[in-house]
């Protein structure tokens, strides 16, 4: 495989797509309009989804659960394979008992329920009147270790890096998209680059830079709130053994811990404070 082409966006998606278009031959450009990881990537809490808490959707929990067995085979050394718990507290907890376990099994994603003693002894911080829990094959991670090292590798092949270059427009022969214009945050200037390829990978700023290109791409932000603790309460990731909602969840990053999270919809991602 040959060719030329540009990433937009220098977040994980960006870089793991720069990373595996250069394992395959193909000249890379990576734009990012602020620094590496500066967007949604260096934000998150780190958590490597096992694809439990997305069951009500089999297709996307089989594809998050393959995904991350990937991750942990290409770069084990970047992840913590920590493991997850899903605990009840409540009754209304274990109502959705049977049908986050029913979800796992359809979606393929390997679970193991635990008696309240042995889970208290995983995670001694866990609530003592805790009514199930279930093992699940989560794991976090530093987010900005991920990205750095996927564009190193990519770079090591060839790829070309350059952050603070903001796509501000694209450039047209009849209805085809063949580059960007872009302007240089550090020399101040605008240039027009070229290539066979585009790739959008700029996340929930996917709209605004389709739109750009006079493209709809279906895209609703939705930015959410954490908290994060200097001190490690927990190996594991917890979460609440109920339907996705705000607050279900504490997991540990490095020496911290980061409790979360909230979720609401906005129209424009650069609004967010």
């Amino acid at each position: 495989m040959s060719g030329k082409v540009i990433v937009i966006g220098g977040g994980i998606t960006g870089s793991a797509v720069a990373y595996d278009l250069s394992l395959r031959g193909m000249k890379v450009v990576l734009l990012e309009r602020g620094s590496i990881g500066s967007g949604t990537s260096g934000r998150t809490h780190g958590l490597l989804h096992s694809g439990c808490r997305y069951i009500k959707d089999p297709q996307v929990a089989a594809e998050c659960y393959r995904e991350n067995m990937i991750l942990r085979k290409i770069a084990p050394f970047l992840f913590e394979t920590n493991g997850g718990l899903f605990v009840a507290i409540t009754d209304e907890d274990m109502e959705y008992r049977e049908r986050f376990l029913n979800g796992c099994e359809k979606s393929g994603v390997p679970v193991k329920e635990i008696r309240r003693e042995e889970a208290l002894k995983l995670e001694p911080n866990l609530n003592e009147n805790l009514k199930a829990a279930i093992v699940v094959p989560d794991g976090t991670f530093d987010p900005l270790k991920v990205i750095l090292s996927f564009l190193a590798s990519a770079k090591a092949r060839g790829a070309e890096i350059r952050p603070f270059n903001e796509v501000v427009g694209f450039v047209k022969e009849g209805d085809s998209v063949v580059g960007v214009k872009v302007w240089d945050k550090i020399s101040e200037r605008e240039y027009i680059l070229k290539a066979d390829i585009i790739v959008n990978a700029t996340g929930a700023w996917g709209g605004k830079v389709g739109k750009l290109a006079g493209i709809t791409v279906p895209v609703k932000p939705a930015p959410g709130v954490m908290v994060s603790l200097d001190e490690r309460l927990v190996d594991m990731v917890i979460n609440r053994l109920n339907p996705p909602s705000d607050g279900d969840i504490i997991l540990s990053h490095r020496s911290t811990s980061v409790i979360g999270t909230t979720s609401w919809y906005i129209d424009d991602p650069d609004e967010v404070e």
